[in-house]
């Protein structure tokens, strides 16, 4: 066929080459760093400066970033780059949607691929999609550098060449971040256009985007609350945590980085999850765990303790926006900064699929002995309603070179040695070891996921020693692998968590603290719902709406936090203690397993705010918490499926990674309801 944008990637250069993290091809690769920014105001079609880049555009318009951008969502229209024929359009008309039988059919439902098993593979191309059209702008800049100052010969092409884009992981990284780094925030960004010259400021494509010529797209709304507005029809460009007016100053730096910096603990703890699934599961229900908040294959009954990793990208989200358009799935994509998240999820899927080759996405999931497919309420015209999702399904609206659209299993896979291998000439820089277009031995994958997990702050063996209460444990009959030995005494805990996706008809989070023994009340972790406004356009949202879809996502009550729980429980509930500091060192192991488990739930507070952090509904945890008289309840429309807490098992060996052994989920954390703190939380 014709008339599409093939999505090739880097293919012009013929190699592979890493996306670096935006703070290293900064500081390390100026001319990559230089040729990156200016081709990313290029595709924002910002005016450049005068000279030798005012000739420098775009060849393709489904290449602009707002062509591109509006993929994930508003504005409803088919992708520019996806024109179809007529006959293509049809496949999913019935009578009895309103949408194929008023006097105008709205024939376009979006191009949604959330709370799906495609939801990894279906973002490979679509960064691919950004990085390829900066890719052949800064090929061209180069050229033109070279041409016009002859002492340059031979320095931009090959950082043209190599350049990918990059991708936000220096800022997740440390357990001390204090925030995204200057370059993501500041609305000016310096760089290096010859050598031996001084800087040059220009406008920071990664701050904000101003929609082209000042033009907001026509079927932005503006989202009102009680609380206040985001006002996205008004807004001339994006902001993250902005006021609640039509012109805002900017965004809310100060907000944007203490919510980080709160949050970036509990974050580190759930990446850390996702490299603890063992060897010989059920392939289907791993990677369904792992691909997607949703997890279709599991039950009400089911425990899901390694988290997954959309539940991390959710959580960004939430963390990056605030009130503004990165928290919004409609609007995200606008903010420059959604990309580079995007390229650091796709990092985390390449690393997991390293060390996890033989999971991947099957057709069906068992339950009780029947095959159940996965599917999703895709709501667009490319696919028919509640289409099965199968590793060959297309991934709309993304054509491959062949003109077909790419699959989730041609998106599988960075190492060009791996069956079935479709080019993508990337790569991330060596991580813990790991480079992930290389073959690994199974030897090597093992040593991978053990290193991983370290780098995240997950080591039992140190937590037994210094961080971790040791407290008697029941002896219960466990199934331990050959080699492996339990760590007594030692069992960490996780909080499970069931979400309304569209309980308050846009975007919120769970959010859970605890209280030490001083009476302060400190962050433990959260769970984001990333849903659009009930007002949507999208179909897939419409119809997860109508089936009460659930979100389910991952809290880990980390060993330090546990110690301080601990800490202000009566000696006879936890034992002994010698120094009042906690540890298998100083704590007499004869405590009161039961008692423990109360003392902790009866620990934590848990709260329902949303993405504007107006606070919607509270709980305290405990079976001694106060019951929530009738007439404060939250309505159960909006109130949590559940959210229990559990705790396992951990057994180690001296070379394969730690395996998780009897998980036990110990029941439900707020038995005695959820109290409405706002009329959200009663009228829905």
């Amino acid at each position: 066929m014709t008339g599409y944008y093939p999505i090739v990637g880097r293919k012009d250069t013929n190699a592979i080459f890493d996306r670096l993290a935006i703070e290293e091809l900064q500081s390390k690769q100026p001319r990559q760093f230089t040729l990156f920014i200016i081709a990313y105001l290029a595709i924002q079609q910002r005016p450049l400066q005068e000279g030798i880049f005012a000739s420098i555009g775009l060849k393709d318009p489904a290449g602009s970033f707002d062509a591109i951008a509006g993929i994930h969502g508003r504005p409803f229209t088919e992708w520019l780059g996806d024109q179809r024929p007529p006959a293509e359009q049809v496949t999913d008309f019935s009578h009895n949607d309103k949408k194929d039988t008023l006097p105008v059919p709205s024939r376009f439902g979006g191009y949604c691929n959330h709370g799906a098993v495609s939801f990894p593979p279906w973002h490979r191309p679509y960064v691919l999609l950004i990085e390829q059209s900066i890719g052949n702008i800064a090929k061209e800049l180069a050229a033109q550098i070279e041409s016009v100052n002859p002492g340059e010969k031979g320095l931009w092409t090959p950082a043209a060449e190599q350049l990918r884009f990059p991708q936000v992981f220096v800022s997740i990284a440390s357990p001390r971040s204090p925030g995204l780094p200057p370059v993501l925030k500041e609305d000016t960004v310096k760089i290096q256009l010859l050598k031996d010259k001084p800087l040059v400021d220009v406008p920071n494509p990664l701050s904000y985007y101003p929609y082209f010529n000042g033009v907001v797209p026509g079927d932005f709304k503006d989202t009102t609350y009680t609380y206040g507005t985001s006002y996205f029809a008004q807004w001339k460009r994006t902001y993250r945590y902005a006021d609640s007016t039509p012109t805002p100053p900017g965004s809310n730096v100060a907000a944007l980085d203490a919510a980080f910096k709160e949050a970036v603990p509990g974050l580190r703890a759930k990446v850390v999850r996702l490299f603890t699934f063992h060897d010989n599961e059920d392939p289907a229900k791993t990677w369904d765990e792992f691909s997607n908040h949703r997890m279709q294959s599991k039950g009400p009954n089911d425990d899901y303790i390694h988290g997954s990793l959309e539940g991390v990208h959710d959580t960004v989200h939430s963390l990056v926006g605030g009130n503004g358009h990165m928290s919004d799935p409609d609007y995200a994509a606008f903010d420059p900064i959604f990309f580079l998240h995007h390229s650091n999820v796709d990092r985390l899927f390449a690393l997991w699929e390293w060390c996890y080759s033989k999971y991947w996405m099957i057709p069906t999931y068992d339950d009780d002995g029947e095959a159940h497919a996965f599917t999703q309420e895709l709501g667009t015209y490319h696919q028919v309603y509640n289409e099965a999702v199968t590793p060959e399904g297309d991934l709309a609206p993304f054509r491959n070179g062949e003109g077909t659209y790419w699959t989730s299993d041609q998106a599988h896979f960075l190492d060009p040695t791996s069956p079935n291998f479709y080019a993508k000439y990337y790569s991330y820089p060596n991580f813990q070891g790991i480079k992930v277009e290389q073959p690994a031995t199974e030897a090597q994958r093992l040593k991978g996921r053990a290193d991983v997990a370290k780098f995240y702050g997950y080591n039992p063996h140190q937590s037994v020693t210094g961080t971790h209460p040791s407290f008697l444990v029941p002896k219960l009959p466990l199934s331990i692998p050959n080699g492996f030995n339990v760590i007594p005494n030692y069992r960490p805990f996780v909080v499970q968590v069931q979400l309304r996706e569209h309980a308050y008809g846009r975007a919120y989070n769970f959010h859970l603290t605890y209280k030490t023994a001083l009476g302060a009340e400190k962050h433990v972790g959260s769970v984001s719902v990333f849903s659009r406004v009930d007002t949507s356009p999208c179909e897939g949202c419409a119809a997860r709406r109508s089936a009460g879809s659930i979100v389910l996502g991952i809290i880990p009550i980390t060993d330090s936090i546990v110690e301080e729980i601990l800490r202000a429980a009566p000696a006879n509930i936890v034992g002994a203690v010698a120094t009042g500091i906690f540890s298998a060192a100083t704590a007499v192991a004869t405590g009161n397993f039961g008692g423990i488990l109360g003392h902790i739930k009866g620990s934590l507070k848990g709260s329902l705010v949303d993405y504007a952090g107006q606070h919607l509904a509270a709980a305290e945890g405990g079976d001694g918490a106060a019951a929530v008289p009738q007439s404060g309840l939250a309505s159960a429309k909006v109130t949590p499926v559940e959210i229990s807490l559990a705790s396992h098992a951990v057994a180690s060996h001296p070379v394969h990674p730690i395996r998780i052994l009897d998980v036990q989920n110990h029941g439900s954390i707020f038995s005695n309801g959820w109290a409405a703190t706002h009329q959200d939380s009663r009228r829905r």
